[in-house]
């Protein structure tokens, strides 16, 4: 008898990288899509970036440390992803909805958990396992997603400190600052030298790392996700917060920018990076200021001092740094007069050589 393939779902977390069609069917079974074959082929770039940055990360990582979960299905994980979906409920009511998988401890079943949650909502969640950089997350039994995520989005937007009591207002703060047209992530690592440090980790958007070794920014690109996440009925992510991320990403990375698209295209087949970084909206001048962003106002505030504080490195920076015209041509006009000084001294004396020569 001939074998039959195995269905993908009832396919192994451990042999995620060598099941057939797997990602197709992952992404029907998260997101709610019914692709076929040939639609899937159609726009497989759109989902790309979440199933190998994301899913297979994250199932990797499951798969890995003392409660590994290896022997987990793939349709028992898309199960508890169903019903994170569809109810806003604590970790604990969730647990209880779940038909647990014969012979797994109470932390493996935690950790199905969190990896469920992990595919479903783009944080990076400690009960995962797996040692990944950047922000962790830990989901309290007793909260639900929505929960956790009104909890960090406080956090981002300054509204309360880790422990959860509200902060104080900044008084430096109240004013708005504009972005100018230049403040764009093209400009921040060809003119600032800063490093772009792409994460599937939302918590980490916009998050400056500055020490001696490194400049960079963390940048969220899985627009799809988002863009998904409107469509879900739990609305674990509010319609706010999902917007004024497109429009972070429409700051940064503007769609009328030719060298900035073409500088991400690349960027994008190396990385394997979300092509609707450039499908945002396209954001109106009158919002590209702070008082525009009251979840990631505070960071995009300090990442803009950041740029403004930077000297530029080189002739190359300082040729395209014009953040400060009157600067710019001033420096550059005492740059060509110095040039033309000693050329036409350089002549002269060469000059004054042949003529004694001739004599």
């Amino acid at each position: 008898m001939a074998n039959i393939p195995l269905q993908p779902m009832n396919s192994l977390l451990k042999n995620t990288h060598d099941t057939p069609d797997l990602e197709r069917n992952t992404i029907n079974s998260i997101w709610g899509t019914a692709l076929t074959p040939l639609e899937y082929k159609g726009c497989q770039d759109e989902y790309s970036a979440y199933f190998h940055n994301t899913f297979e990360d994250l199932c990797a990582a499951a798969c890995s440390g003392d409660t590994q979960i290896p022997n987990y299905k793939h349709g028992q994980i898309m199960s508890i992803v169903a019903l994170l979906k569809q109810q806003d409920k604590t970790q604990n009511e969730i647990a209880a909805l779940v038909q647990q998988v014969p012979g797994s401890s109470l932390e493996q079943q935690k950790r199905a958990l969190n990896l469920a949650a992990g595919l479903l909502v783009p944080l990076n969640f400690s009960g995962i396992g797996g040692s990944r950089p950047g922000d962790q997350s830990y989901w309290e039994p007793g909260k639900s997603l929505k929960q956790l995520m009104e909890d960090k989005v406080k956090i981002w937007s300054g509204q309360a400190g880790a422990a959860g009591p509200a902060a104080a207002p900044c008084p430096t703060c109240s004013s708005s600052v504009s972005f100018p047209r230049r403040f764009t992530a093209w400009h921040l690592q060809f003119l600032a030298s800063f490093k772009i440090r792409w994460t599937n980790n939302l918590s980490d958007h916009l998050l400056i790392l500055d020490n001696e070794v490194d400049l960079a920014v963390y940048i969220f690109h899985q627009v799809k996700v988002l863009e998904l996440h409107r469509t879900l009925p739990s609305k674990i992510m509010t319609e706010d917060l999902i917007l004024e991320t497109f429009d972070t990403l429409a700051l940064l990375f503007p769609r009328t920018d030719r060298k900035a698209r073409l500088w991400y295209q690349q960027l994008q087949e190396k990385y394997n990076l979300d092509p609707g970084v450039f499908r945002c909206t396209y954001i109106k001048m009158e919002d590209c200021e702070t008082r525009h962003f009251k979840h990631w106002g505070p960071r995009l505030l300090k990442l803009k001092r950041a740029f403004d504080d930077h000297e530029p490195n080189g002739p190359v920076q300082w040729w395209r740094d014009d953040r400060k015209p009157v600067q710019w041509w001033t420096f550059w006009t005492a740059v060509l007069v110095l040039v033309l000084t000693v050329v036409f001294g350089v002549i002269q004396s060469v000059a004054s050589i042949l003529q004694v020569i001739h004599r």
